[in-house]
């Protein structure tokens, strides 16, 4: 299924991780019965649904270790 996630989709995700854990991505999206992928799945969990994401605007003090680590590090994003 292509297209964004319906308010439905997201509570089946929810649920099925709070009872069955995270695990392999792909079976997890075919046993809570979503018709999405794996990739899909994995990615809303991580970047929206999981309780423990942030949103909002980063603190003064996250914005300057950004920058003293950016000064250190360069571009290499992942190693910051």
């Amino acid at each position: 299924k292509k297209g964004g996630w319906t308010l439905e989709e997201d509570l089946i995700l929810i649920n099925y991780i709070a009872n069955h854990g995270e695990g392999v991505w792909n079976s997890l999206a075919k046993s809570a019965g979503l018709k999405r992928t794996g990739k899909s799945c994995r990615l809303r969990w991580l970047n929206y649904l999981r309780p423990d994401v942030r949103r909002g605007n980063i603190t003064d003090e996250e914005q300057q270790l950004i920058m003293e680590l950016h000064a250190k590090w360069g571009n290499r994003w992942s190693k910051i």
